[in-house]
């Protein structure tokens, strides 16, 4: 693709040659309280400068006036006050306590005054800074539905993965049909399909790279700063054109200046282990070093009753390293290198029917069950300031390799009768993907601002999936199927984005992003029982190429009141359906899908910002949506574009602290989704049946107490998540129907010598809920359970 190699070669040429420039500006200022002053001082000087409000708090500003650069007139500001600005951009600050580490850019979000390890912010947080729209801004001003999960609240409620994350964020539904099949699904976007080769319309990002293959999608959770989860196609500035949304995994970036660690250990119930360690290492001026280390094993709360084998139980363990310098006054280098691997005996799916013996935390498979995954990847990050704005360069290499071998019919075949068999799976995947990704954010101009990027992408996916099944009472091999896969996917995109201020307190953005994707895919299936039925096809190759828009009307009359209106096009690439059982069927590759999104929402801030209070209201429809079915007229099961559909809903989330120790927390989300049309020919008419993994409701609360006690201080965090029933797939089948739940998390514990020591007991699902993860109806009914209560001691430490 000469064009662009090209653009790439002329937009890094043009940005790495242009030296960064200071600003003048004419400021004046009194002497004030200090949120007061900076908020002021960001309107004349026409910069964005955000502080914690725990950090201003009872300090005064000096006055300034005169004119002169940014810089000069921040430091005569703050002089005296025990706060320090730090640049974060060519035309935004952060103003922290003197000796805080500067927060750049290129950061994915953070927290403010959570500069280094183990700072105490606070579970509703001052100041979020996000990169939503791929240049750091406040959480408040971005007009996109977004919710963040920080790192105390990932630490006090002990996250684990996204299934933890997703009981406390509006319309996101996390769930698993096995290990290596995760299911995510944002405002009911989402699919089931596990073949190589096939996107999925949820992203997930770690550290701006993007992970592509679902298999890999779901991990440990260790060492971050945040996550963030962006409802609503993202197709305009991310990696990966996605029709549901994003979730965002920030690692965080190590401080420079003194070294400081942190460990956490946790033992529990099940014979539950946790431990991961965080260090950042000093190494030299300007250059520092993060390394995170995890380990978390469990014995499990299920077992296979006629083996004896263990499930659900964990064995997982990783690593990361991120190596960061400061290369000039301008320019920054991130490289980042991290490794896990994570094995468990696999899922309990326990029959309610064939060989039932009433436990739903055993198994009845009777045969060895297993997940075996392994992964790493390296990335360098670039981010250099210059007259243009920020330039971001992110180069990535990750691989995966996973096994997974489960049991599809949850009964043994000695429970089965007539004609039934026992479906055994064992599927394997080895995936490695290679991205890169340039982009120009310009500085906030008078007019407003700019982003313009590339993006390329190739990865190469092999798969093998064996399939056998055993016949009723005999337990003789019936079925025994080889299908090998391989797929080569190459993406590449062009995107830009522009904000232009209207009038002093409106402004709208357009952009767009035109993607070109192409699939080469082989297959090469043998049957080892019926060699008919055996068949090869190499090198099947197709392209597609999509624009995808995106609109924003905004109004900001206050920096504590946004009102915005968007519309967003979401595009899902197409492929092959590399599970195929003729030729016929590999060879019809299915089309992308398509989306049209429309959204409403505001965004406030009161009583100084001790409460806040955002919500949106959406509207999608859905066309060419990508259905595995099986064709009753063709008797082929393919991946078509069957379906047209509507997704309406809302988000509501609020978050206030009512006094100084304590914080509360709530959202709400609510999904009404249907299907416009969809007929499975010669089958089941559909139209009209809801979305599967869409609940109409989702509710979250959490609440968080700290009171100083002597030298130290004791705390309580409580959560308390409600999901609604939903079905799981189109059909309405009533067995394939999840009932409402709701669970609850707490942790109580006391924090000595300036939280450097910590102490809790913690549980979650502390009233032992029984609720179902994945019902089945293979052959005979079955249900996979979530985790029961875990409850244990933890104890963090800080150095």
């Amino acid at each position: 693709m000469p064009f662009i190699r090209a653009s790439l070669v002329a937009f890094a040429s043009a940005t790495l040659a242009v030296p960064l420039a200071a600003q003048t500006v004419s400021i004046d200022l009194p002497a004030q309280e200090a949120a007061a002053a900076i908020r002021q001082f960001a309107r004349q000087a026409n910069v964005q400068i955000l502080i914690a409000g725990a950090d201003a708090r009872g300090r005064r500003t000096n006055a300034v006036r005169g004119s002169m650069d940014v810089a000069e007139a921040l430091e005569q500001m703050l002089a005296g006050t025990g706060l320090a600005a730090r640049p974060t951009g060519p035309q935004a600050w952060v103003v922290v306590p003197e000796g805080g580490a500067r927060s750049t850019a290129g950061m994915p979000f953070a927290s403010l005054g959570g500069a280094g390890i183990g700072s105490a912010d606070p579970i509703a947080a001052d100041e979020i800074l996000v990169t939503a729209q791929r240049r750091l801004e406040r959480l408040q001003e971005v007009p996109i539905s977004i919710s963040v999960v920080g790192a105390r609240t990932l630490d006090q409620l002990r996250l684990n993965d996204f299934e933890d994350v997703s009981r406390l964020v509006p319309n996101l539904l996390v769930s698993s049909f096995s290990p290596g099949r995760p299911i995510l699904a944002i405002r009911g976007a989402t699919n089931t399909f596990n073949q190589i080769g096939v996107d999925k319309p949820v992203g997930v990002v770690v550290d701006d790279v993007i992970i592509s293959r679902n298999s890999a999608q779901t991990f440990e959770l260790f060492g971050l700063e945040s996550v963030q989860v962006l409802r609503g196609p993202q197709g305009t500035l991310f990696g990966r054109n996605v029709t549901g949304g994003v979730i965002v995994v920030d690692t965080g970036r190590p401080a420079f200046g003194e070294s400081q660690a942190r460990i956490r250990s946790f033992v529990g119930e099940h014979d539950t282990v946790e431990f991961d360690a965080l260090a950042d290492l000093a190494a030299g001026p300007g250059r520092a070093l993060r390394v995170a280390a995890l380990v978390r094993a469990s014995d499990g709360w299920g077992r296979d009753r006629l083996t004896g084998q263990r499930l659900d139980d964990q064995e997982s363990y990783g690593a990361r390293a991120t190596f960061r310098t400061q290369l000039s006054e301008a320019a920054e280098l991130l490289l980042q290198a991290d490794v896990s691997h994570d094995e468990t005996g696999g899922r309990t799916l326990s029959s309610i029917q064939a060989g039932d013996d009433g436990n739903p935390r055993t198994a009845e498979a009777g045969v060895p069950q297993g997940f075996d995954r392994t992964q790493y990847g390296f990335s360098a990050r670039l981010f250099v300031d210059t007259r243009l704005g920020e330039l971001a360069s992110i180069t990535a290499l990750r691989h995966s390799r996973t096994e997974d071998r489960f049991a599809n019919v949850a009964a043994n075949f000695r429970f089965l009768t007539g004609t039934q068999s026992q479906l055994l799976s064992d599927d394997r995947d080895n995936v490695t993907t290679v991205t890169q990704e340039l982009r120009l954010a310009s500085p906030q101009y008078r007019w407003g601002n700019f982003l313009v990027g590339t993006f390329l992408l190739h990865e190469v996916a092999k798969r093998t999936l064996e399939s056998t099944a055993l016949r009723a009472t005999s337990g003789a091999l019936v079925t025994n199927i080889l299908t090998e896969g391989r797929v080569r996917s190459r993406s590449a995109a062009v995107f830009a984005e522009a904000t232009v201020t209207l009038l002093p307190a409106v402004s709208a953005t357009l952009g767009g992003r035109y993607t070109f994707d192409a699939k080469t895919a082989s297959i090469n299936r043998t049957d080892r029982i019926n060699p008919a039925g055996s068949f090869a096809v190499l090198g099947l190759e197709r392209s597609w190429d999509e624009f995808t828009p995106r609109a924003v009307l905004r109004l900001q009359p206050t920096p504590d009141l946004l009102a915005y209106a968007s519309y967003a096009r979401g595009y899902t690439a197409g492929g092959f359906n590399t599970e195929a059982a003729s030729p016929a069927a590999f060879r019809q590759p299915f089309e992308p899908e398509r989306v049209e999104s429309f959204e409403a929402g505001v965004k406030t801030q009161w009583l100084d910002r001790a409460l806040t209070l955002n919500a949106a209201l959406f509207h999608m429809n859905y066309r060419d949506k990508q259905e595995l079915f099986f064709n009753n007229v063709t008797r082929i099961l393919n991946i078509v574009n069957a379906a047209r559909a509507t997704v309406r809903g809302a988000e509501v989330e609020l978050s206030a602290r009512p006094a100084p120790w304590l914080s509360i927390s709530a959202n709400y989300g609510h999904l009404d989704t249907r299907y416009d049309d969809f007929v499975i020919p010669g089958g089941a008419n559909n139209t009209g049946n809801p979305l599967g993994s869409s609940p109409r409701h989702q509710v979250a609360i959490i609440g968080d107490i700290s009171r100083p006690v002597g030298q130290g201080r004791a705390f309580m965090t409580v959560s308390y998540a409600y999901t609604s029933s939903y079905f799981t797939g189109a059909s309405r089948d009533p067995n394939l129907f999840i009932e409402g739940y709701d669970l609850v998390n707490a942790t109580i514990g006391y924090a000595a010598a300036n939280d450097r020591f910590q102490v809790s007991a913690f549980a979650r699902n502390l009233f032992d809920t029984d609720y179902v993860l994945i019902p089945s109806i293979q052959v005979v009914r079955a249900r996979y359970l979530g985790a029961p209560r875990v409850a244990g001691i933890a104890v963090n430490m800080r150095f």
